[in-house]
Order: structure tokens, then C-alpha cells, then sequence
């Protein structure tokens, strides 16, 4: 049986990811964090492959990942992640058909479950902050 990547195909998720984040550039509050990202097209490949990992799909790049350290990083709180969950569903429910966009935000759901323990466990606080644009 296919991966659930597999059933999304490489280059829907990838749209689809690509459609997200130009979605959290221009969102009133998601912005802020993603602001210190300087290149978008490596980080949307970074992204992509994350996802593609995530859901089942063989790594095709050599990156490692480094999720909680990097949200803590870039401030992210769990009321800014209820808005980036709120945010992927309904880009998900509007790209996707409810047999693939649902494992997927379930997938989202409990990586945010993870991430709001770490933060309510007093891990993100430990976390030293990236460089802003201008710092690097």
C-alpha cells in the first residue's frame, strides 16, 4: 500500500506547501516568525522534504531536521500555533481531497502536540535565538 506521501505525489505537496507559506507570509501573526527566513526556495525545499519524510516518503535530501529547536528559535508560542494549525487545515481542506488532507493535518496535529508540550515543559525557553536578517 502507498505511503500517504506517495498518494499525494511529490509535486502536489510540494504546491501545497508553496501555497501554505505564501499563505503565513502575508498572515498578520505567522509572519513575524518566518520573517528571519532569508532564502524561501531552500526553505520551502527543507519544508517539502519534511512533509515528505513526515508522511511516509523515502528522505531524498541529506538535511537534518531540527524542529523544536527551531520553533523555539524563532519565538513560536502555542498560540501561534494554534493559528498556523488553523491556517494548514483549511489550506489542506482547500487543496487536497478529505482522504489525503485529513492523515495529513492528524500527521500536523501531533507534531503540534509535541511542540506544545516541549514549550509548556519549559524546553523552548532554553533555546537560543537565530539571527535575525540583519545579525547574519
Amino acid at each position: 500500500m502507498p505511503t500517504l506521501a506517495e498518494q499525494i505525489g511529490l509535486a502536489r505537496l510540494k504546491a501545497v506547501v508553496a501555497r501554505f507559506y505564501a499563505q503565513v507570509r502575508a498572515h498578520p501573526r505567522l509572519a513575524a516568525p518566518f520573517a528571519r527566513v532569508q532564502d524561501w526556495p531552500e526553505h520551502l525545499d527543507h519544508l517539502s522534504h519534511f512533509w515528505w519524510v513526515s508522511l511516509g516518503g523515502a528522505r531524498y535530501l541529506d538535511y537534518r531536521f531540527a524542529v523544536p529547536a527551531k520553533h523555539a528559535a524563532a519565538g513560536f508560542t502555542p498560540a501561534l500555533l494554534d493559528d498556523w494549525l488553523a491556517l494548514f487545515a483549511h489550506t489542506l481542506a482547500a487543496e487536497l481531497p478529505p482522504e489525503l488532507a485529513e492523515p495529513w493535518l492528524a500527521r500536523a496535529e501531533k507534531i503540534g502536540q509535541s511542540l506544545r508540550l516541549m514549550h509548556e515543559l519549559g524546553h523552548f525557553a532554553q533555546a537560543a535565538p537565530l539571527p535575525t536578517a540583519t545579525e547574519s
